[in-house]
């Protein structure tokens, strides 16, 4: 484990080769996750690859500020952390939260991105999930009503959770997760507003790869559609028996479709 300040707080990560001049691999987790949630990938990866492994800012071991927890703070956080790496172009993967953080670097970045893969990205979220963003605001309430630990029962009561926790070792994982996690996002006076990611998507000049699970909410699948069809040349796989979180829930899957396109280049 390190730490560095990126874009003026504490980013926490692993790197499995920092004495190397491989281009690294950043793995980006979901919203009220953290970096442990790729562990699998990780382990399968690090022989051949450089592997780098992040907390986003309000998550796991990195800083947790009252606020700022917009996809461009994150995108900059990123940027630091590039820097402290020391490295000239990189791999970013990432899954949710962290599949829009990386789909937005690659766009703002397309000179130092060799590759992306969004794993269950969404976009418009009022168009194309209205009830789930409604959920997210209800789980906003509860906390400010009922405290944490009834706002965590309700968030992971949310049918975005369901397909994993038919598999009770991914489902362990998501709880210890959970238990880190501290509302920050939740409790932010000013929630930040975020750009629709088609309207990055264009912009996107490196190879992508866009990835969602075969029983994840019709709008994330429908998300990977739009998106895909927006960046150029973008490869479109669909993780079948998945659910939102592909990576705990077709670990051996989500892996090999990895090594397959990280190993083309």
């Amino acid at each position: 484990m390190a730490l560095a300040v990126c874009n003026g707080i504490q980013i926490s990560y692993d790197d499995t080769d920092p004495n190397t001049s491989k281009t690294p691999v950043i793995f980006l987790h979901g919203h009220s996750l953290n970096r442990s949630m790729w562990d699998h990938q990780k382990q399968a990866l690090r022989g051949s690859l450089r592997v780098v492994a992040v907390d986003l800012r309000g998550h796991g071991r990195s800083e947790k500020p009252k606020t700022g927890y917009g996809r461009d703070e994150e995108v900059k956080d990123l940027e630091g952390l590039i820097g402290v790496l020391r490295a000239r172009r990189v791999h970013v993967v990432g899954l949710s939260r962290g599949a829009g953080i990386a789909l937005a670097f690659a766009a703002a970045h397309p000179e130092r991105t060799a590759s992306v893969a969004a794993i269950g990205a969404s976009t418009d979220h009022a168009r194309l999930m209205p009830e789930f963003l409604d959920q997210r605001l209800q789980t906003m309430a509860t906390l400010r009503a009922e405290g944490l630990r009834a706002a965590k029962e309700y968030w992971m009561s949310l049918p975005i959770f369901a397909p994993v926790k038919e598999k009770p070792d991914a489902l362990a994982k998501v709880e210890q997760m959970m238990l880190t996690y501290t509302g920050a996002h939740w409790l932010d006076p000013t929630p930040p507003k975020d750009g629709s990611l088609l309207d990055l998507a264009p912009k996107i000049a490196s190879r992508a790869l866009i990835m969602v699970g075969e029983r994840d909410l019709p709008g994330f699948r429908a998300s990977a559609e739009e998106i895909a069809a927006k960046i150029q040349g973008a490869e479109r796989m669909v993780i079948p028996g998945a659910g939102h979180l592909t990576s705990l829930e077709a670990p051996e899957a989500v892996t090999q479709a990895l090594t397959t396109f990280l190993g083309r280049g």
